[in-house]
């Protein structure tokens, strides 16, 4: 089941692999990127605008080490309906670390710590 709401729409990079949202209604007249953990960008004036703001963050962050109550860890699955983080930031065989299950959107919990 899909937690993304209707008046969002997907932009997707030139393979089809959705790069975010474009959220329609919220602050209209203006537009509303949503990156692909489903958090608000700046609200931009049309739709060009927003195109370009979700190209600019595209899907590397997703990469990026995260701060998750108290834990720093990274993105380990993500779907349309929640997203799976792990304690197990090296690609170490032998780190296994703790999984959390977050809903979507991701939420303010779970913050970028290249961002910081």
């Amino acid at each position: 089941m899909s937690a993304i709401p209707s008046h969002w729409i997907p932009h997707r990079r030139e393979d089809g692999e959705v790069v975010g949202w474009i959220d329609l209604d919220s602050q209209a007249p203006d537009l509303i990127p949503v990156d692909r953990l489903g958090r608000p960008l700046e609200p931009v004036p049309d739709w060009p605008a927003a195109e370009e703001a979700l190209e600019k963050r595209g899907m590397g962050f997703l990469l990026n080490r995260f701060h998750y109550r108290g834990h720093t860890v990274r993105i380990r699955q993500l779907y349309e309906d929640r997203v799976i983080v792990s304690t197990a930031v090296s690609d170490a065989v032998g780190d296994v670390g703790e999984e959390f299950t977050l809903p979507f959107p991701a939420g303010t919990e779970l913050t970028d710590m290249q961002a910081r």
